[in-house]
């Protein structure tokens, strides 16, 4: 009775150390965490020469990936503006000795009957997110909007 008691203990320790082992190595690697989180900031729009406040939210989707979140960014014009990304990779890089993120995704888009040419790219510093939006706007014109924002959760 002893010795399966034992052998129970021994396999339920493998076990759990296994597991921790698993979590540890995880989030080591988890850079869809690293990042995830909302961001306080300011976007200017070039086109209507006007800073806003913008809150960025980035969620986890998997070990690798985020979506990009903005609800209800209220324009000068009253019209309301929410956007949601579909995954996105995520990995490091080593810049100056620090690791960043770079996220990028270009998607087209209809703003008051014309048509857009978006590209993003932004980049995530310890807590600090940064990223310019590019668009063409008629295939005849171009504008951008750059945002900079804190984590805050």
């Amino acid at each position: 009775m002893h010795m399966t008691t034992f052998r129970a203990y021994i396999i339920l320790a493998a076990i759990l150390v296994g597991i921790a082992n698993r979590s540890l190595a995880q989030g080591k690697n988890d850079h869809g965490h690293a990042i995830a989180g909302k961001y306080d900031g300011n976007t200017f729009i070039e086109l209507m020469q006007v800073t806003l406040p913008l809150q960025v939210e980035l969620q986890r989707v998997r070990d690798d990936s985020v979506i990009v979140k903005i609800a209800n960014l209220a324009l000068p014009n009253g019209q309301i503006f929410s956007f949601t990304s579909r995954p996105l990779s995520v990995k490091p890089a080593l810049e100056q000795g620090k690791q960043i993120y770079h996220l990028r995704l270009a998607f087209s888009y209809t703003y008051n009957n014309m048509p857009l040419r978006v590209q993003v790219a932004a980049s995530v510093k310890g807590k600090e997110l940064e990223g310019e939006v590019k668009a063409v706007i008629m295939e005849s014109m171009e504008t951008k909007a750059t945002y900079k924002g804190k984590k805050t959760t």
